[in-house]
């Protein structure tokens, strides 16, 4: 839920509200996921080692969850300093909950491997966990634009004024505007919900501790278990097969707001937001539908190849028009849907496939590489796109942008994304681990569970049998 309102809105909240330069926004977002990759590895290898008797993940999630709360909340306070403090200010935040979100993420996505050992219900369980994520995305900017729509209600026909005027000084208030006291009323109830959804997953979840067969973790050689990870072959194949799809989901989320509201002059931009985002989380069911129907590299072939021509078609979408500017958020979002469920359900395979050659278990070092290089490709292209909206004449507070800036987004959020998809269809079509290869990895891994649970009831017996002798 934090992470889909901080995608949505932070660029736009540093650039509209805490009245920030592009290029220092770009820095803040660029440098907060350089910072989110490098520490991904080193988290994820903590995490890999260490265990307790509350279990293995679980008491990662609960530890961070707290920090979570507390810096995203922090993101949105607009301190009365100087614009290069502020910069300061917004990047040791972000960095802050970054990394405490890592900590919280990398053990909630690995869970998914000590619930269960079948296949199906491990897929079912990421479609489950990224429904409710982007659900929770969903409901985190439904919050945050009924505070924005409230703002906007007020207005007297000047959004400059509105947006943007102060408070009386003889108020009582820690926001000095509206749109800062929403974003920051609106982030209170969020953190709420995210406590209660963080002691449903402590609660409800059960951590099976025998799951692999070998050493978990390898055998404690960290810059061993690294590399043997970052080179197995399936891994490094798919790791730009997730990452597309991951960066236009990021240029997607991140830069609507702006495309909407500057490229499409739609004042109520908040709602092609929760538009686009709640088609992604409806249509996912269907995706999964499809998915065991076909297969998964089929299906992100089919959901990225009907994507191209819709993605095409925003660079010509008309201005004004909120009619055809929702219906293209509604469909984007549809097609979105499958290329947020199927990168994350290859890993579950990567891993199996992993465990099947080396029988060794380095599940959360998987997930955090994965994690790693994603934030990298992520920041880097939000941080670009964001650096080349201030070259095409982009100025903070202004309430009409030059058409540089029309042109920009468009290219932004059409272009660009077409390209990526096109770069993604090539490394899916050698991606080695296909249907054939999925169900012939679960029959290997079956055999030897049962394998070790047989030695594990002969070596018991034997040591009754002693027991009893003595």
């Amino acid at each position: 839920m934090t992470a889909g309102v901080i995608i949505s809105y932070m660029s736009f909240f540093l650039l509209e509200v805490a009245m920030i330069r592009p290029a220092y926004v770009s820095v803040v977002m660029l440098g907060g996921r350089l910072v989110e990759a490098m520490v991904n590895p080193v988290i994820g290898t903590i995490v890999n080692r260490l265990d307790s008797r509350f279990g293995k993940m679980k008491p990662w999630i609960a530890c961070s969850l707290p920090f979570v709360m507390l810096t995203f909340l922090l993101n949105w306070i607009v301190p009365d300093i100087s614009e290069a403090l502020k910069f300061t200010f917004y990047l040791s935040m972000y960095c802050a909950y970054l990394i405490s979100l890592t900590f919280y993420n990398l053990p909630h996505m690995s869970l998914t491997m000590f619930l269960t050992t079948d296949q199906k219900d491990r897929d079912s369980a990421t479609v489950y966990r990224l429904f409710c994520a982007v659900f929770g995305s969903v409901v985190g900017n439904i919050i945050v634009s009924e505070f924005l729509a409230s703002v906007d209600a007020g207005d007297t026909g000047d959004p400059c004024i509105d947006y943007n005027h102060s408070v009386p000084i003889n108020s009582t208030v820690i926001a000095e505007s509206p749109l800062e006291w929403a974003f920051l009323a609106s982030s209170g109830i969020i953190i709420g919900t995210v406590l209660v959804c963080g002691i449903i997953v402590l609660v409800g979840t059960t951590e099976k501790k025998d799951i692999y067969i070998g050493k978990s973790g390898g055998d404690g050689n960290i810059w061993k278990n690294m590399k043997s990870v970052i080179s197995f072959r399936s891994f490094y194949i798919a790791l730009p097969v997730g990452l597309g799809p991951m960066l236009i989901l990021q240029l997607m989320f991140s830069n609507m707001t702006l495309y909407l509201l500057y490229s499409l002059h739609i004042d109520s931009f908040y709602y092609g937001v929760i538009i686009l985002q709640g088609s992604d989380v409806l249509y996912m069911p269907v995706w999964q539908k499809i998915l065991s129907k076909i297969g998964k590299k089929k299906s992100l072939a089919l959901g990225s190849v009907m994507l191209i021509p819709i993605m095409v078609l925003l660079f010509f979408l008309p201005e004004n028009n909120v009619v055809i500017a929702f219906i293209f958020c509604h469909l984007v979002g549809a097609g979105l849907s499958c290329l947020h469920l199927l990168p994350w359900s290859l890993l579950p395979d990567v891993i199996d496939d992993y465990v099947v050659e080396t029988e060794v278990g380095n599940d959360a070092l998987f997930y955090s590489f994965f994690q790693c290089f994603s934030r990298i490709t992520q920041g880097v292209g939000l941080g670009l796109a964001t650096l080349v909206l201030g070259f095409a004449g982009y100025e903070t507070g202004a309430c009409q942008q030059p058409e540089s800036v029309n042109l920009t987004m468009r290219i932004i959020v059409s272009i660009v994304p077409t390209c990526i998809i096109l770069v993604t269809l090539i490394f899916l079509w050698i991606y080695p681990i296909n249907e054939s290869r999925r169900s012939e990895n679960q029959v290997t891994l079956a055999k030897r569970r049962e394998l070790h649970r047989s030695s594990s009831a002969m070596v018991l017996r034997k040591r009754t049998t002693q027991d009893l002798e003595i």
